[in-house]
């Protein structure tokens, strides 16, 4: 069989024990799972009855379940009795999100960081003698960008009951849903269709119907035999060497005198900061309890400043050109200010906004995760 021409020769230097709790992998049974964990803890109120909070159940609705509701209009338990409040979801259809279109490429990963690790555990004397910790890194290949139709049903005996269900719902529109430590998902919902159902000889129902449009992501643990999660080590110290060139005479270059006349130019090249990003509205975000280092002298014509920092909103890289950055020596932090969008013809804020080159098409909101890498150093508070 022909050799891979883009399969590198292994290096028994880089290879990781890597456990299988430590692989990644985004399926639909973790998305169904994230709504019904968010809806459940989050979204669905408790309702009161004959003088008691009463817990809204929610549950799957398989073939056999929505198929009775269509038929019925409800669903009974295993005595019979109609199930009333109840919230029973489905997932409809999945398609490909186009907007994500050219980032498909499973040959692309990008990298995420753990500061301290059971190999490099932090301790005192390592900060004190300014000993930078080597740093567990995963990359992660690009996964495969969908959007998820969701259909929900919801019954209750009264108006007031099914009032309070869609508002929490309402309210959670446009949203991530989901674990803060594992997966969150945008949400989308765009009406609701109210119904109320009185027959003979049957109780009062209240029942509302709606569809979800959730932008998630897929990506397998293993693709073509290869886990798409490759785990390895980051540098734990850089040495540079420097060699003299002795011309004759008493003109010599020493490697002390080399450093001590470089030391700023090697120092400012070898920082890397790694943060999270605080929310202060719509369209700025913080790194607080930093320092910037000023550019060296020997590097103004060739470091661009734009450079300086690279931000990554919900795991995705963002372009340079779609933000700006401000530096406060005196609060020991940068401010950035992103650039939104411009709104389309006829179009409402927040929800019509245009991505361009130098736009993100969308608002910050206090739920997205911001990281920030780049040249600062972090200050212990």
């Amino acid at each position: 069989m022909a050799n891979d021409p883009l399969k590198k020769p292994k290096n028994r230097a880089q290879q990781f024990s890597h456990k299988k709790e430590n692989k990644v992998g985004i399926t639909l049974y973790d998305i169904d799972y994230a709504m019904m964990e968010y809806m459940t803890d989050v979204v669905i109120p408790d309702v009161e009855e004959n003088g008691t909070k009463v817990k809204v159940p929610l549950i799957y609705g398989n073939p056999e379940r929505w198929k009775a509701a269509s038929k019925d209009g409800f669903i009974r338990d295993v005595r019979g009795k109609i199930q009333i409040p109840l919230v029973m979801y489905k997932r409809n259809s999945i398609s490909r999100d186009d907007s994500f279109a050219n980032t498909m490429n499973r040959n692309v990963s990008y990298p995420t960081l753990t500061k301290y690790n059971k190999n490099q555990k932090y301790d005192k004397f390592s900060i004190m003698n300014g000993v930078n910790p080597n740093r567990e890194a995963f990359n992660v290949s690009i996964p495969d960008y969908v959007t998820i139709s969701y259909e929900v049903m919801i019954w209750s005996n009264f108006t007031e009951h099914m009032n309070k269900i869609v508002e929490a719902f309402q309210y959670a529109t446009d949203e991530y849903w989901g674990d803060r430590q594992k997966y969150k998902f945008r949400v989308r919902i765009d009406s609701f269709d109210n119904q109320t159902e009185v027959g003979e000889g049957t109780e009062r129902i209240v029942r509302t119907t709606f569809t979800m449009a959730v932008n998630a992501y897929l990506l397998p643990a293993e693709f073509d035999n290869r886990p798409t999660t490759a785990k390895e080590y980051t540098p734990k110290r850089v040495s540079f060497g420097i060699e003299a060139d002795l011309t004759g005479g008493n003109n010599t270059l020493s490697k002390q005198s080399s450093v001590n006349q470089y030391g700023d130019v090697l120092d400012f090249l070898g920082m890397r900061g790694s943060g999270t990003g605080s929310f202060v509205d719509a369209d700025t975000f913080r790194l607080e309890n930093v320092e910037v280092p000023k550019l060296p002298p020997a590097l103004v014509d060739s470091f661009n400043t734009d450079e300086y920092f690279r931000i990554y909103i919900n795991g995705l890289l963002i372009d340079n050109k779609k933000y700006t950055f401000a530096v406060s020596s005196s609060a020991n932090a940068v401010e950035f200010t992103v650039t939104t969008g411009s709104l389309s013809e006829g179009g409402t804020y927040p929800d019509d906004l245009i991505a361009t080159t130098s736009s993100l098409g969308y608002i910050l909101t206090g739920s997205d995760e911001i990281g920030i890498t780049g040249k600062y150093i972090e200050l212990w508070v």
